[in-house]
């Protein structure tokens, strides 16, 4: 169906000799091209994301990030269903390509500060030219699309970056939808020279994401409002955001947070 048998054996036959992780390369392969693989991952390794488990395209080492065998876990019940998904970053493409493949009736919305992003438009992708930590960049897409079932952030990767964004676009998740940002690891300083963070902070995303979690070990009828001290000191739009998040999963690399469906 795909390919990727031969692709992921001419890969192992060029990078065995050298790779030191040959044995977790041959691993994440057999899963991939099993039955038992994730739908989400091999259309991802298709289409050359680094969101997949491994990627033909990178030398020496092929293993990728390895999250969308999480993403299908949780999104793969709502595939058929129309909705708009947003993601910051759109790099070269293939993540764009990914999803539209992978959610057949969803609008994939991508934005990027490079206005050549706009070539990966087709007929449902459309590329946003704006900064996701912006004001006006948040208003374009709430008069384009209203609400997002699912935003990723896999932009900047600085972490004052991951935290304005997250607060900033929080309110454009549709009620039992789905905010996920990528790559915690990258710094304060994010990934990309050529784009330095809008925001700086000092926190790790990681961190900031554990304190937002802290409203869930809260019973709803434990009247945590009264019982968390810090929470009341928090500002408003901090206390809207853990009323309002149901869940929040950590993935190596990436968290996923759902809101609540009412």
């Amino acid at each position: 169906m795909f390919g990727i048998k031969r692709i992921v054996k001419n890969l192992l036959r060029r990078y065995n000799n050298f790779y030191v992780n040959s044995q977790e390369v041959k691993r994440k392969a057999d899963l991939l091209t099993s039955q038992q693989g994730s739908l989400l991952d091999k259309y991802g390794f298709v289409s050359g994301t680094d969101k997949a488990s491994i990627m033909p395209g990178s030398d020496p080492a092929f293993i990728a990030h390895d999250y969308l065998r999480h993403y299908d876990y949780l999104f793969h019940s709502f595939r058929g269903e129309k909705f708009s998904l947003i993601e910051f970053g759109c790099l070269d493409g293939a993540s764009l390509r990914m999803w539209e493949k992978y959610f057949p009736n969803a609008q994939i919305y991508g934005v990027d500060l490079d206005e050549t992003a706009k070539r990966h438009e087709t007929e449902r992708i459309h590329v946003v030219i704006g900064d996701a930590t912006e004001q006006k960049t948040f208003d374009e897409l709430k008069s384009a699309v209203t609400q997002a079932f699912i935003i990723l952030d896999d932009a900047s990767h600085a972490w004052g970056d991951q935290r304005r964004s997250f607060e900033l676009f929080w309110d454009l998740v549709a009620p039992g939808g789905f905010f996920v940002i990528e790559d915690l690891v990258c710094g304060s300083m994010g990934a990309y020279p050529a784009y330095p963070p809008k925001v700086l902070d000092s926190q790790p995303f990681f961190k900031y994401m554990q304190d937002r979690c802290e409203f869930l070990q809260w019973c709803p009828d434990w009247e945590p409002e009264k019982s968390a001290y810090l929470f009341k000191y928090m500002p408003a739009h901090i206390q809207k955001i853990e009323r309002e998040m149901d869940i929040c999963v950590f993935i190596p690399g990436a968290v996923i947070v759902r809101k609540k469906s009412c």
